[in-house]
């Protein structure tokens, strides 16, 4: 049986739509195969709503996706999607921002856009990443030939300001991004492999909360100066990053930087670390959209 699903809510015009949704779109044919896709909420088997937008939807067949440091809000969705840990007595599944950069099997290679509207956001440029790549060490070649660091950023956050200003007591910095005035509107990786370190910190916190920074900096070829809950182990190497949660003072992650800056041995090691320990997968996510969209479509009889 065909589910017809409905996207509403997600990113505005800075993201294109095929991008907004496409591995959503993945998703649910890991879970159902042909999946039938129609912009009517009423004639829609299950809703999928972000939080972007205020189209309203019926909360009994609607399942939030938030892709933002966001809790679940039940009130106007039946299941949800989002970066939470917590099940919320089986309502939830977590689906980091994160895996939309993956190259699952199957999932169709993003197509880099070509000139967006100003002011827009510096998304979608990038290829998908291999997951391979991920789970073993990288090569280094030269890092001396590199520059110090490097900053892609959108929105001006108080503590990614402080750490980029700090930075500059131990090297040059540069910064691209509409942060910067300087947008980039070519894939990071171009970039990024110019550079030994770049400081990807998140606009927030909360346990499980990982977007696409940690991951771009890491394939890109840099050693990631992070900002993200300590539990990020549950997905990532600790020992591939350097985070500034695990220290909480300012002073000191600028001398551990300091150190890997100076000491080439140190950085190579932290550098050569992979950044995944075990291979994300995508069961436990298909295996609740089965079993969301049964009870919805049990309880619409």
């Amino acid at each position: 049986m065909t589910i017809r699903v409905c996207f509403i809510n997600f990113w505005p015009g800075a993201f294109d739509s095929a991008n907004n949704v496409g591995f959503l779109i993945y998703l649910f044919s890991q879970a159902f195969g042909t999946i039938e896709r129609t912009d009517d909420v009423h004639s829609a088997s299950v809703v999928v709503s972000s939080v972007f937008g205020r189209e309203p939807s019926p909360a009994h067949k609607t399942i939030q996706y938030i892709g933002e440091n966001a809790r679940p809000n039940f009130a106007v969705c039946r299941y949800a999607l989002s970066f939470d840990y917590d099940s919320y007595c089986g309502r939830n599944q977590r689906l980091p921002l994160w895996w939309w950069r993956l190259n699952w099997p199957g999932f169709e290679r993003m197509q880099p856009r070509t000139t967006p509207e100003p002011g827009a956001s510096n998304h979608g440029f990038e290829p998908l990443i291999e997951i391979d790549a991920l789970l073993r060490p990288r090569p280094l070649e030269n890092p001396a030939a590199r520059q110090f660091l490097v900053l892609v950023a959108g929105n001006p956050e108080p503590l990614r300001i402080a750490l980029y200003m700090a930075m500059q007591g131990i090297g040059p910095t540069v910064g691209y991004g509409n942060m910067f005035r300087n947008p980039l509107r070519r894939s990071k990786f171009e970039v990024l492999s110019q550079f030994r370190f770049c400081l990807c910190p998140e606009n927030g916190i909360y346990p499980g909360y990982h977007t696409e920074k940690l991951v771009d900096a890491w394939y890109g070829g840099c050693v990631p100066l992070y900002s993200g809950d300590r539990m990020l182990d549950r997905d990532f190497n600790p020992r591939a990053l350097v985070n500034y949660q695990d220290v909480l003072q300012m002073d000191a992650f600028i001398e551990i930087v300091r150190r890997l800056e100076n000491d080439p041995e140190a950085y190579r090691a932290v550098h050569g670390e992979p950044l995944l320990l075990a291979r994300p997968s995508l069961t436990a996510a298909v295996q609740f959209l089965r079993a969301a969209v049964a009870e919805i479509q049990r309880t619409a009889q």
